[in-house]
């Protein structure tokens, strides 16, 4: 599914300068997120004896680097022999080594609409703040992946389930609650969290929430002044007939 732009909703802070002037977005990590329930899911291990052995062998090497390959192997099927596997706390330690390697991804986290009520209480200052328009057709941004909202907790089997069906359920996976967002997401795998540039024309607008003060929509014009690209604006105005937020482009 291609889409035009997307969007990210935000609040002033001491980081807002560098956001607005400099071509630079900031991936998080799983546990930064306000829901605990994301990327957090059960992961069961019905996986052969041969997948057990090697299970253990890599973690008896994670806990003692100097053991050869040979050795870890053969201390796994050791345990293996002996019922080690079986133990609760044993299938326990893997679910969390899984999820532990969760934190090695950053996530860069979008929506697909501007102007979300919603939307713009929660994550831009009770309409006080700012929602950045992004060209989603281009570098990092043509990769953003559409998130799926459901009732089912997501369930992985660790070693059957593919990995695209993996990244869909441990990353694209939220309550059915959160669906309003319409979020998408950027993922990296590689590089995990951090700042991460991008070509700085794809910043295409700035939209200013209803409630936001005259002196913040000069600070970021003047900060985005510095970027030497055109980037539109937008003012957010309160509809009086309806629970909507109209948009319309300013000078």
């Amino acid at each position: 599914m291609s889409i035009e732009h997307l969007y990210k909703y935000g609040r002033l802070n001491e980081h807002s300068e560098s956001l607005f002037s400099e071509p630079r977005i900031w991936f998080s990590v799983p546990s930064q997120f306000n829901d605990p329930f994301e990327c957090y899911p059960w992961y069961s291990f019905e996986w052969t004896n041969e997948q057990k052995v090697e299970s253990a062998a890599r973690m008896l090497r994670n806990q003692n680097p100097d053991l050869t390959p040979h050795s870890a192997n053969a201390e796994a099927v050791s345990l293996f022999l002996q019922g080690h596997h079986r133990n609760p706390e044993v299938q326990a330690s893997a679910r969390e080594d899984a999820l532990r390697k969760l934190e090695s991804v950053g996530m860069y986290c979008l929506s697909r609409i501007r102007d979300s009520i919603l939307m713009w209480s929660h994550y831009a200052c009770d309409h006080r703040g700012y929602c950045l328009e992004f060209n989603a057709t281009d570098h990092m941004f043509k990769e953003a992946q559409c998130v799926h909202y459901s009732d089912d907790y997501p369930a992985v089997e660790f070693y059957s389930t593919p990995i695209e069906k993996q990244v869909e359920l441990v990353f694209l996976t939220k309550y059915l609650g959160w669906r309003y967002e319409q979020e998408w997401r950027i993922i990296d795998f590689r590089n995990g969290s951090g700042i991460k540039p991008y070509p700085r024309d794809l910043l295409t607008g700035v939209v200013f929430g209803t409630r936001m003060p005259d002196s913040d929509k000069a600070l970021i014009r003047s900060w985005v002044n510095r970027r030497g690209h055109n980037v539109k604006f937008y003012q957010c105005t309160q509809n009086d007939r309806k629970f909507t937020i109209d948009i319309s482009e300013i000078e």
